[in-house]
């Protein structure tokens, strides 16, 4: 199904060896408004979709398939459909809202191609053909407001419906003995497994309403993070669960053992990233207002931080101690006010909260990095400035908390990336509108121990080109040209990293095209040559090497992946 508007269906009869579009057997015309899921009944040889307050279920006409034939169907015109479509029918009783997930009896049962339909009123409709005939009330919350189903599996070995819902339980159903003389109201799960006994609540669930004026409100009311969005069994009783918050683990029905968790990820743009300065792990940072911490060497999360806001920025320290986080989300999300602009600074190791310098801005953080000696760190903003801060202990032994003693203004627009000299003296910054900026924070002090803070902006660009920067973050400059493609706008870079170590060789982008580019650097040759590389879904929005340059990291934002890739010499 495409996310045109007309929400296309394209049905295909697989083949080996056959290109795609000699597979496809017809394409027509889906549903006009938001679709939740499209499953095939392997039974009835059916495609059903489900979604906004609908449930349609799609087949081939006959003899559509079998070639030139006397039957009316094999003489279609070339502007008829191939393909034939039915909307479900709910029959007596409350017609239930929205269509969330849905799912098809098999294995051998005597009601094989059963199609079983989880709601958002939390029930899960029967459909025998394409009419409902029954209603069973499968997830209530307290207060008696309805839970959405938001998953179903049916287990072709043992029989058995399973579902998840907003209330965060997992339960056995045995439709096999479902009967409408009793009504729906009175079947009760034959097992049930309490989820959020596992899942860390802090996390953030999915709204329980799916209207508009619900999603747009800052806080709406969510379901239990424990609530799946996938269900898989083995025929053994075990069932591998994935959650709304990006987490799969496995459970059993059978067994009394805890949950084992495979994997545990981002559930929300993913923007944030920094790695360690002396450890093979980095940190990630993403609007499900949480931070990570991952080890590389065991491909695993090695601690999680709930955050009171959206994250968009972080940074290591030099000494790897601190990491600060910069909150904001992006344009047009419903965000408290209270998180947009404010920056805060947690223990590397346990994540604890160490700082909360008072805030000062009110539009989201955009970049934040220290610098290289550790003395300061500076914030840039969306609204056009960067805040330049001393940090306690390092500028000053008597210092307790962050001081800010610079505001760095001449931006046009919104600040994206900013880098330091490798002698903390200087910044390089780049906007929303394009433009590179260079400032000057400090001069020399007869004193060697001490500097004159005087921070400025340094007009005279040709005087910076000498300069050498720690980090390589701006994709703007005369080595970097080579970096964008022809016809690109200036937003088609999302982020770029130089490595660390050596003769910094190595350039790489990330794009929206879902590519990590690798350049030579300095990239001073227009549409230069690079290696591409795909895996993300969307658009790559941060990338990053680690410090001895074996690794680099890439995040995706509408995929929340964060990839390692191993950087081989040839």
């Amino acid at each position: 199904m495409g996310n045109d508007n007309n929400k296309n269906v394209a049905i295909y009869r697989w083949g080996k060896d056959k290109k795609l579009s000699d597979m496809q057997i017809a394409i027509d015309k889906g549903h006009n408004d938001d679709v939740y899921a499209l499953a095939y009944n392997p039974v009835t040889d059916h495609v059903v979709a489900v979604g906004k307050k609908f449930i349609r279920f799609f087949g081939i006409k006959e003899g559509v398939e079998e070639g030139p034939s006397e039957s009316r169907d094999a003489k279609l015109s070339a502007h008829e459909s191939k393909m034939w479509a039915k909307k479900g029918v709910f029959g007596k009783g409350k017609v239930p809202g929205d269509i969330m997930c849905v799912a098809f009896a098999s294995g051998g049962t005597h009601y094989d191609g059963t199609t079983f339909a989880g709601s958002a009123d939390g029930t899960i409709l029967r459909f025998m053909e394409q009419a409902t005939d029954l209603q069973v009330r499968a997830h209530p919350v307290e207060g008696n407001e309805p839970a959405k189903v938001t998953a179903l599996c049916f287990d072709a070995v043992k029989h058995v419906l399973i579902s998840s819902g907003d209330d965060g339980y997992l339960r056995m159903w045995d439709p096999g003995t479902w009967d409408t003389r009793r009504g729906g109201a009175d079947i009760k799960p034959i097992n049930q497994i309490n989820f959020n006994a596992w899942v860390t609540p802090e996390l953030k669930g999915i709204t329980i309403k799916m209207d508009d004026k619900e999603l747009e409100k800052a806080n709406p009311k969510r379901g239990k993070p424990a609530a799946a969005h996938s269900l898989c069994t083995d025929g053994k009783g075990n069932v591998l669960v994935g959650t709304v918050c990006n987490e799969i683990y496995e459970v059993s029905f059978d067994q009394n053992d805890p949950p084992f968790c495979y994997m545990q990820g981002h559930y929300d743009e993913l923007w944030a990233f920094s790695a360690h300065p002396s450890k093979l792990e980095y940190c990630t940072g993403a609007e499900d207002e949480t931070l990570r911490v991952w080890d590389i060497g065991r491909r695993q999360m090695r601690a999680m931080a709930k955050i009171e806001g959206p994250i968009r920025c972080c940074a290591y320290s030099p000494d790897g101690q601190w990491i600060a986080v910069g909150l904001g989300a992006s344009k047009g999300k419903p965000v408290p006010p209270k998180c947009e602009g404010k920056w805060i600074v947690l223990e590397s190791e346990d994540l604890e909260l160490k700082f909360a310098p008072a805030q000062v801005r009110h539009e989201r953080c955009s970049d934040i990095k220290f610098s290289p000696d550790g003395r300061f760190v500076a914030v840039g903003n969306a609204d056009n400035f960067i805040d330049v801060y001393t940090c306690p202990k390092h500028y000053s032994a008597e210092q307790t908390d962050f001081k800010r003693i610079a505001q760095l203004k001449g931006h046009s627009s919104f600040i994206v990336h900013l880098d330091w000299s490798l002698d903390s003296n200087f910044l390089q910054s780049n906007c929303g509108s394009h433009e590179l900026l260079y400032w000057k924070l400090w001069d020399p002090h007869p004193e060697a121990t001490h500097v004159v803070l005087r921070p400025r902006q340094e007009k005279t660009s040709s005087s910076m080109r000498d300069t050498d920067w720690a980090t390589q973050t701006t994709p703007f400059g005369w080595h970097m040209r080579g970096i964008w493609p022809e016809d690109a706008d200036g937003t088609d870079i999302n982020a770029c990293c130089r490595t660390n170590t050596k003769e910094r060789e190595l350039l790489a982008t990330a794009d929206d095209f879902g590519k990590v580019k690798i350049f030579r650097y300095p990239c001073i040759v227009p549409r230069a040559d690079h290696r591409p590389y795909g895996g993300h879904s969307s658009h790559v929005t941060n990338v990053g090497f680690t410090y001895n340059d074996a690794w680099l990291i890439s995040t995706g934002g509408d995929d929340r992946a964060v990839f390692q890739w191993e950087v081989a010499k040839e």
